[in-house]
């Protein structure tokens, strides 16, 4: 190999390494979105959850708490 075919592989291995370092920024910022969104859904599902329970009783039906 010589000098301008090492040259040009580093600067090959370089733009490389900047795109998958973009990359796994990216999947970073995606995965940060995915957990906000879950937790949205979650939430929302559980508050929905929690207005459909029947109050709770113990068995004589006398309220809990």
């Amino acid at each position: 190999m010589n000098e301008q075919q090492v040259s040009e592989l580093l600067k090959a291995m370089a733009a490389q390494t900047k795109a998958i370092n973009d990359q796994a920024a990216a999947i970073n910022r995606l995965a940060e979105s995915n957990e906000s969104l879950s937790a949205v859904l979650y939430q929302s599902y559980a508050d929905e959850v929690q207005d459909e329970l029947p109050a709770s009783t113990y068995l004589s039906g006398k309220p809990r708490g």
